[in-house]
């Protein structure tokens, strides 16, 4: 590292210094809170200005790198961290170079001398050279902002609106303080990066610190930081990744893994390097496996790389989810296999699934592979067995689906729905082992599960109830639905028992957080329930709910320890149909 510095912002726009933007920068995104509080600081130090009060207002820390430049003209650095500010700087300053009325004549020029330099063949040169998903917007800020419309979607042409409309109708006496207040009482820490240092480094010390820069971000910048493979960027990064606001918006979005947050961009990443190095990945430390995985590859040993990395990405991109997951019916087999791993938050077997999705090439085959795995973790859930080694297990179920069947015949893999039962059906211990019949009938009467865990598999249990060429709806949204126990928690207010003892009372309490006990209701409904007697409970139902889980013990005279246990057996039976292995 060269230096690292208090720098007033007059520093970075001066000479003829240039920023350039590398591959891995996410797309500009800040939005109008950002920009509301940029502007609301800037005019509170306008105001200490006025006052004569010596204040200044932090903005945060700028990262750059030398570079080599192509000419003597150019002096061109790296803007590693720090490009949502200083692009949102630069639209300020457009924005106010096209606002003076002209009232001081030298300000424009002033202005736009900070966001451009000419050389001495008169070429202009933008202080801010933006990468491929922002150049286009940046450049018509610059050049042609008339052209800018409300509809835009760009958040840099949004910015450039937004302050407009707060500059237009100050006078030029104000607009020259704004510049002044905006490079001299506006300072960052900057830090400058020899061209040898490794930003890598910088990123993940950053990244300890609590500012995350994401992996694919990293990933994307080391690749194509090699001159050779630029020509790939287009084809196998840009128009899988990056393509369009949406697909951005796709890969960044979250999801549960365990207790974290992951991106479905990381997950992908994750996933990925498993099924290509069949061992157990830490996502905490993922980009370092890359670079590990890549560091001793060929320049056509990493073009395969991107190639299947950009055929995983395309596989992963088509797996349902969201919105196609809201409303379902039991026949859909596939979708009800990602609701299950969606609402039980397991994604440590995407792997495995993304896995088998490129290997079983017959889609019923792969239909029955899904199908096995749901069962194996519905009647797993059910049973409480443990799910802390699932991640090992997963590969582990890979490295077995690619070991040879024919000793003599190395490459005579079977990757199959059959192979796929023969595994899960090898394994016999605790941790790893379907559940027993037995088994599966005790914990509907003993497992104690959480709510989300338990509306899950009554929602599977209530769509095939619904499955029935005589059912005039098919399909349920398991969003409609939330978790009511027949017997209330505070079951001591209505359905009290006079001679029970404390025991009694501990084993009730017990009883009632049962699966048996467990039913789905509409939540406008859950309100009105609450803790009423059976006898108001049952009418309420019989009127409103139309679930077979539900409806066929609306007969039962009282509702206690036995017609749970009853209604228990019931479920585990249609669980064992359901779930078969």
């Amino acid at each position: 590292m060269i230096n690292a510095n208090k720098e007033k912002l007059q520093s970075f726009y001066q000479g003829n210094l240039q920023y350039e933007i590398p591959f891995f920068q996410r797309a500009y995104v800040w939005s109008e809170e950002n920009w509301t509080i940029f502007w609301e600081h800037l005019l509170s130090e306008l105001e200490a200005y006025e006052k004569g009060d010596n204040s200044e207002h932090f903005i945060g820390t700028i990262i750059t790198k030398q570079k080599e430049s192509r000419n003597l003209s150019e002096n061109v650095v790296e803007l590693i961290d720090g490009q949502q500010r200083l692009t949102t700087i630069s639209i300020f300053l457009k924005a106010l170079a096209d606002t003076v009325s002209g009232e001081l004549p030298n300000l424009k020029n002033s202005l736009e001398n900070l966001l451009w330099f000419e050389d001495s063949y008169g070429k202009r040169h933008y202080r801010m050279r933006h990468s491929r998903i922002d150049a286009p917007n940046f450049l018509k800020a610059m050049e042609t902002p008339e052209t800018i419309t409300d509809e835009d979607s760009s958040s840099i042409l949004q910015a450039y609106s937004y302050f407009l409309k707060r500059l237009k109708d100050i006078n030029d006496q104000k607009r020259e303080k704004l510049k002044q207040v905006l490079l001299h009482k506006i300072p960052v820490i900057s830090m400058l990066l020899d061209k040898n240092d490794d930003e890598q480094e910088i990123f993940d010390t950053i990244n300890s610190l609590g500012v995350r820069l994401t992996i694919g971000e990293l990933l994307k910048n080391y690749m194509f930081k090699e001159s050779s493979l630029i020509e790939l960027y287009d084809s196998k990064w840009l128009a899988i990744f990056e393509n369009d606001e949406e697909q951005v918006d796709y890969w960044s979005t979250e999801r549960s893994s365990g207790r974290v947050k992951r991106d479905n961009m990381e997950l992908l990443l994750y996933c990925f390097l498993i099924i290509e190095t069949k061992k157990e990945i830490r996502l905490d430390r993922l980009f370092k496996e890359y670079k590990l995985y890549l560091k001793d590859k060929t320049v056509e040993e990493k073009k395969d790389f991107l190639l299947r990395l950009s055929n995983l990405a395309n596989i992963y991109s088509k797996m349902p989810q969201e919105k196609e997951l809201v409303e379902i019916k039991f026949s859909d087999s596939e979708k009800r296999f990602f609701h299950l791993l969606e609402n039980l938050e397991i994604t440590t077997i995407f792997p495995l699934v993304l896995y088998l999705y490129k290997n079983i090439t017959d889609q019923q085959d792969l239909l029955k592979a899904f199908a096995l795995l749901e069962s194996y973790l519905a009647l797993r859930q059910i049973c409480k067995f443990t799910t802390k080694n699932y991640n090992n297990l997963f590969i582990q179920i890979i490295r077995a689906l690619e070991k040879p069947i024919d000793k003599e015949g190395p490459t005579s893999v079977d990757i199959s729905s059959t192979h796929l039962r023969e595994i899960l059906a090898s394994f016999t211990e605790f941790g790893n082992r379907f559940p027993t019949e037995l088994e599966i009938k005790e914990a509907f009467k003993g497992s104690v599960l959480s709510n989300k865990q338990a509306g899950e598999l009554l929602f599977i249990i209530a769509l095939k109830d619904l499955d029935s060429e005589y059912s005039d709806s098919k399909t349920l949204s398991s969003k409609s639905f939330s978790v009511e126990h027949m017997m209330p928690k505070k079951w001591e207010e209505n359905w009290g028992e006079p001679d029970f003892d404390e025991l009694a009372k501990y084993k009730r309490k017990q009883k009632l957080l049962t699966l048996g006990n467990l039913t789905l209701i509409t939540k406008n409904l859950n309100s009105k329930l609450r803790n009423q007697a059976w006898e108001d409970k049952k009418k309420t139902l019989k009127e409103y709910s139309s679930l077979k889980m539900t409806t066929a013990f609306l007969d039962k005279e009282q509702w206690n320890e036995d017609t749970i246990e009853e209604r228990a057996n019931l479920l585990a039976t249609k669980a064992i149909d359901i779930w078969t292995w």
